[in-house]
């Protein structure tokens, strides 16, 4: 087993485990296998998973959801770089791709591939995915209670 983000999954597979896992951690372990997917198969490091990213961006993705807005600033002006200092995580480069899509209706596997298709589908968002910067992503989901799925996927290089 693999325990990415607090979900299990099966060695070697996208399948989550036959432990009960929530609907945003299966997601965000399907998103983080199908970002590394992509990024070898185009001859690219895979990305490691860091929990302290991802809880940056669950945290973003929760507060949009809960507050309906798309954005990488808070109504409040707080700002991704904000967000790392308030966690205390410090890296030597970042980025973040954020989205909303209506996939929280589908199977954990097929929105996650909704989103990095969304994700890969815009070039600022494909850049950094594809980006050899980043050696670390974290990535949060959040279904709001109209149904969106809000996703931030952190990344992240030399940090600590």
């Amino acid at each position: 087993m693999t325990v990415l983000g607090g979900s299990a999954l099966a060695a070697g597979t996208n399948q989550v485990a036959a432990q009960d896992v929530d609907f945003e951690t299966a997601v965000e372990s399907a998103i983080h296998d199908r970002v590394n997917e992509i990024r070898t198969d185009r001859g690219l490091d895979a990305l490691a998973y860091r929990d302290d990213l991802a809880a940056v961006a669950s945290s973003h993705s929760q507060d949009m959801a809960d507050r309906n807005y798309l954005s990488h600033t808070s109504p409040e002006g707080e700002t991704m770089s904000d967000r790392y200092e308030r966690f205390g995580i410090d890296c030597r480069g970042w980025a973040e791709n954020v989205l909303f899509n209506y996939a929280a209706d589908e199977s954990p596997t097929a929105a996650a591939r909704q989103s990095v298709d969304q994700w890969m589908g815009s070039d600022g968002h494909r850049q950094n995915i594809l980006s050899q910067s980043w050696t670390a992503e974290g990535i949060g989901a959040a279904v709001a209670s109209d149904g969106r799925l809000y996703v931030t996927q952190n990344f992240g290089t030399n940090c600590r």
